[in-house]
């Protein structure tokens, strides 16, 4: 059964962006929205995340890296980033 819905979710996936992209081919259409949520069903969004994550990782201090993790809300969990994170609240 969870087979099973994995390929359909494959198949419609691929098939929302085959439409999305005629709808972005075509004039006067404005369905090329549908390629972002077949992406989704294909979860490709997961694997982007992993990717850029992994790069902000290897650069810390870069800007493109703190606009990264600005971006996807990721926070440090361990013990000294939360400690400082707390210092610099003001009750």
């Amino acid at each position: 059964m969870i087979q099973m819905r994995k390929i359909i979710r494959t198949v419609v996936g691929v098939i929302l962006i085959l439409l999305g992209f005629l709808a972005l081919v075509t004039p006067l259409t404005p369905g090329s929205w549908l390629i972002l949520v077949g992406l989704e069903l294909l979860g490709l969004r997961i694997l982007l995340r992993d990717k850029l994550l992994a790069w902000a990782k290897t650069h810390p201090e870069s800007v493109p890296a703190k606009i990264i993790c600005r971006f996807l809300r990721i926070r440090e969990r361990d013990g000294e980033a939360r400690k400082k994170r707390e210092g610099t609240r003001k009750p």
